[in-house]
């Protein structure tokens, strides 16, 4: 099914049917990315498996990493490999409500077969004595680096070398305020006079936040405090715009230097959630709510394809990837 919305001065197609998932309880937290081929990636909402689709959205196959929930996902520009972010965090199905599996999360590598052909492992600092990561995103720079977010963990970034070597940590508080669940990050090419170079952005979600870095990690900046209230994930579009999911029911549009250029939906404040939010109660049960054409319920992960359309996924039993293309 398809509608027209606007986000600002962007008309977009809504397509909610692009990518299917089958009918399942599983409450997925998923993300999707694309390979250079143009085929695209996304967790299953077991949170097990990812599912490969051909780019014109129809399923290839699936591959059961034995994960406990495939939140965050990278491709290697050096290898077009993916890099999974298991967080170790999983809701499970039971009645009338969820249950709850909480494990050391991992972050793997696998090539879009499946074939497990890395990982990398928790950073070995004092910090993690009485704790265990749950790293949520992992970013591959084009000279080799690794950054790594902790953001369902201690809220740190870590960075190794291209060999999966651990070389630091930050924690953001040279921005003043610590990062606190820092969800997602990538990275933008930006004008500086003639020369041009890279930084990363971070979703600091409960800071309500993007923090801008050097790739050493540096903080540069921040922006958005005014227009998010949970920001998610993030990406950017050709003319340099950024897209920023807010989780509780927006698509948030920001300029390169982050002022509004406008919003598809309206977040729904915690203390007006629905119960049972993001999903719904029925008859005492916990069940998935309707999704509606055009209406954002939990968007969570966001990548924009090369051929230009924007896909959100949101964080929802049984997930939903909506696909935005230029009208």
């Amino acid at each position: 099914m398809t509608d027209t919305v606007h986000l600002g001065h962007l008309a977009l197609t809504w397509d909610q049917a692009f990518l299917a998932y089958p009918s399942t309880p599983g409450w997925a937290h998923h993300d999707v990315a694309e390979l250079p081929d143009g085929r695209l990636v996304a967790g299953h909402p077991d949170g097990r498996s990812l599912r490969v689709y051909r780019p014109d959205g129809s399923l290839l196959h699936e591959m059961d990493l034995g994960a406990v929930e495939t939140h965050g996902l990278t491709v290697d520009p050096a290898t077009a490999e993916v890099w999974v972010a298991d967080n170790g965090h999983k809701y499970t199905p039971d009645q009338p409500d969820y249950d709850e599996i909480r494990i050391p999360g991992r972050l793997l590598k696998v090539t879009a077969d499946g074939e497990r052909v890395g990982e990398l492992v928790q950073p070995d600092t004092a910090a993690y004595d009485r704790a265990t990561w749950a790293p949520t995103a992992m970013l591959a720079l084009d000279d080799g680096g690794l950054w790594v977010s902790d953001g369902y963990g201690l809220s740190l970034l870590h960075r190794y070398d291209a060999d999966g070597t651990y070389r630091e940590t930050v924690d953001g508080s040279d921005s003043g305020t610590p990062f606190d669940t820092p969800h997602a990050i990538v990275t933008r090419t930006h004008a500086q006079g003639a020369a041009h170079g890279t930084e990363m952005l971070v979703a600091d979600r409960a800071n309500h936040r993007i923090v801008v870095l050097d790739t050493a990690g540096r903080t540069l900046r921040t922006f958005g405090a005014e227009h998010l209230t949970s920001p998610s994930g993030i990406a950017v579009l050709p003319d340099g715009t950024l897209l920023v999911t807010d989780l509780f029911g927006a698509l948030v549009a920001l300029t390169s230097e982050g002022d509004l250029v406008g919003r598809l939906g309206v977040p729904t404040p915690e203390a007006e959630q629905r119960d049972a939010w993001p999903n719904e109660r029925c008859d005492g049960l916990t069940v998935r709510p309707p999704l509606e054409p055009t209406r954002l319920n939990s968007p969570h992960g966001i990548h924009v394809t090369s051929t230009g359309g924007v896909l959100v996924t949101e964080w929802v039993i049984g997930g939903r990837v909506v696909r935005l293309t230029p009208a």
